[in-house]
């Protein structure tokens, strides 16, 4: 365990210190002067000694200490807990049986944890998650010490990727069992699009433009879509995949329905959001912004020929399919067997960094308030007294 300052330079406000001292030394407690009359035959020749002397001492060093602690605050202090450099250290993904595993390394005296958040032992329960299995080894190789051995089991079947082969700063033990990492829980898309139009009087011939283009779509191999086209107020099916508001706004309940994950199309211009549909000339057609977890699209004006010249182009099905469907995610499973961490190029003189860097923060937050909580209880009880 070792400790570290993020911003040494905040210790120069160590300086701040001498205020309360020269604050302490120059003000005096208020005397009240009451002559005497035997005082007159005193002899003015004897001067009195003067010597420094400190009002109120205690609360002097309370105030040293508050000011100490906030100096320290801005320095931004951090605890490093060191992991056990003297042992190995083996992963396991989850998909992995533990015995398994156990089998296909042999390193005694090693430390067995699951490639998960926080890195759990491998004797708790089984992790079925799916994890980001290449952040977490990068995170992983960033706490060990730098001579820490590194394994890791991972199942033939490797999921949590990120389009990315991992570079790690040291040369990993790469085990490649049998198993299949767990897919994701999110729920698989339907292969049946359920796409409705919610339209107000005035915006009712823009339907049969949408009925062309919904036709268009589905005379395409693998496309399926059902159109349910209704006039604005009347509640949403279930099972809506994608939403088209013609002349209207969201209503409170729709909203709702796009922050839960749905995906609506506005033809109403605006600002907001950024631009995912531009015309030769480079002017915006719409506009996209992330709602909870789902998608407003605002078009750039109302759906007719008049106002929107792209409506009568042959591209307008294959645009209105890109504005309805989340783009695919990007790949984020493969084969172990060809995943092996790299090894960086990391200079032999690099400092290692630590196993887990704990911010004191916090703590030096709790220690001023109480600090300065007790200098303003003995700073008014010592005027009181005064």
């Amino acid at each position: 365990m070792s400790f570290a300052l993020l911003a040494p330079l905040g210790l120069f406000a160590l300086a701040a210190l001498s205020l309360p001292i020269v604050i302490h030394l120059v003000r005096r407690i208020e005397l009240r002067t009451t002559d005497f009359a035997a005082l007159r035959w005193i002899s003015e020749r004897i001067r009195p000694r003067r010597r420094i002397r400190f009002e109120r001492p205690w609360l002097l060093l309370l105030r040293l200490l508050l000011l100490a602690a906030i100096a320290l605050l801005l320095a931004r202090p951090i605890v490093n807990e060191m992991a056990n450099a003297h042992r190995a250290f083996v992963v396991v993904a989850p998909g992995v049986d533990p015995g398994t595993a156990r089998a296909a390394v042999s390193l005694p005296d090693a430390e067995w944890h699951w490639l998960a958040p926080d890195f759990p032992p491998l004797a708790t329960a089984t992790v079925s998650a799916d994890v980001p299995t290449a952040s977490l080894l990068r995170e992983i190789d960033a706490r060990l010490p730098r001579n820490t051995t590194l394994a890791v089991v991972a199942p033939r079947d490797l999921g949590g990727l990120d389009g990315e082969r991992p570079m790690l700063s040291r040369k990993v033990d790469w085990h490649v069992v049998e198993g299949r990492s767990p897919d994701s829980s999110a729920p698989k898309p339907s292969d049946t699009i359920e796409l409705a139009v919610r339209y107000a009087p005035t915006s009712e011939p823009a339907l049969k433009y949408l009925h062309a283009a919904v036709d268009a779509l589905n005379a395409q191999p693998g496309s399926r879509y059902r159109f349910d086209a209704k006039p604005e107020g009347k509640a949403l099916p279930s099972s809506t995949n994608a939403l088209i508001l013609l002349g209207s706004e969201p209503t409170p309940p729709i909203a709702a329905w796009i922050e839960s994950g749905g995906t609506a199309i506005v033809d109403r211009p605006t600002n907001n959001g950024m631009p995912i549909w531009r015309d030769a000339d480079g002017s915006v057609l719409a506009r996209v912004d992330a709602r909870g977890a789902g998608r407003l699209i605002t078009l750039a004006g109302a759906l007719s020929p008049q106002t929107f010249a792209p409506l009568l182009n042959a591209d307008f099905p294959q645009r209105l399919r890109g504005l309805i469907e989340a783009p695919p995610p990007a790949p984020a499973r493969a084969f172990a067997d060809a995943l092996k961490p790299a090894q960086a190029n990391v200079p032999s003189d690099a400092p290692a960094l630590s196993a887990s860097m704990l911010p004191l923060d916090a703590w030096l937050a709790l220690l001023i308030a109480i600090l300065f909580a007790v200098e303003r209880v003995i700073a008014t009880r010592a005027r009181q007294s005064a």
